[in-house]
């Protein structure tokens, strides 16, 4: 074997071997700074006030804001949710959003439903659906009351 070709085969099987070499160090690295995108965001438990302002509640309308990681991006969102004082400290707390096309029902104390204005859905004091399109009741949020606070888990 002579000289040149013995180079040219150190010169390929160096640069095959840096390219595994580069590509075994850049899987983790590409991993690393897409990964985030792939995954959910946490629910976590958001303040909706104390006990004590909420008592006797009715489906009543309560706005709160928090902050919601969607991979590597911080951002504050709003929402509201309808919540109820069940009494002996149980209590309801259903979303706003309509199951259907997400819009906001709001509740109807006379009709004692919660309406849609987008496409006439009706849901009834427990969320199920009574008219329209939505495929789905209202979402029941899980709720728990800690030092005197009522939280709700948003996702």
């Amino acid at each position: 074997m002579s000289n040149e070709s013995r180079r040219s085969f150190l010169q390929i099987a160096s640069a095959c071997l840096g390219g595994l070499l580069s590509l075994a160090a850049g899987i983790p690295l590409i991993g690393f700074a897409i990964s985030p995108a792939w995954k959910k965001g946490e629910s976590q438990w958001v303040d909706l006030g104390l006990v004590d302002r909420l008592k006797d509640s009715r489906f009543k309308k309560v706005n709160f804001t928090f902050t919601a990681k969607d991979g590597w991006v911080k951002a504050t969102k709003k929402r509201s949710v309808y919540v109820t004082d069940l009494g002996n400290g149980e209590w309801s707390v259903f979303s706003r959003t309509c199951s259907h096309l997400g819009c906001l029902v709001r509740w109807d104390e006379n009709k004692e439903s919660f309406l849609c204005p987008c496409h006439g859905a009706v849901f009834d004091k427990d969320g199920a659906v009574v008219e329209g399109p939505p495929p789905e009741p209202l979402q029941k949020l899980e709720v728990k009351v800690e030092a005197g606070v009522l939280y709700v888990k948003e996702a």
